[in-house]
């Protein structure tokens, strides 16, 4: 009878260090899923168009599109995703007027600014 309780209490030390690894390995797991999520959000996800160019012809078409600048470039790199991810034009100007606060017709234009000028590497960076 005494071996089986040595055996037992063998069992009852080895399953409580289990849980002590088990929550030592759930710390490690949170620490390393950090540095994972900083560098894919670090990625750049499109190549950089001419942004100088853009925000021109956006201010062109209406100054206040480019009042803010960054959310100007934000909203058009948005729009230069949509066309990555397989959006018709049809749907990336409902996107643009969205995006944008403005009518069909700009929305348009906003997109076609976009397409040329953005959605593509800047003519500057080789060839």
């Amino acid at each position: 009878m005494g071996a089986r309780l040595v055996g037992a209490g063998t069992v009852l030390v080895a399953l409580a260090g289990l849980g002590t690894l088990s929550a030592c390995t759930d710390d490690n797991d949170a620490k390393m899923v950090t540095p994972v999520v900083a560098e894919e959000q670090a990625a750049p996800s499109l190549p950089k168009g001419d942004e100088a160019t853009y925000l021109e012809a956006l201010g062109k078409l209406d100054a206040k599109l480019t009042a803010d600048k960054q959310a100007a470039l934000d909203n058009g790199y948005n729009l230069c995703t949509d066309f990555t991810n397989g959006m018709s034009t049809s749907e990336t100007v409902t996107d643009a007027i969205s995006l944008f606060a403005v009518d069909a017709k700009k929305g348009q234009r906003i997109v076609a600014i976009t397409k040329t000028n953005l959605c593509k590497p800047s003519a500057s960076k080789g060839s």
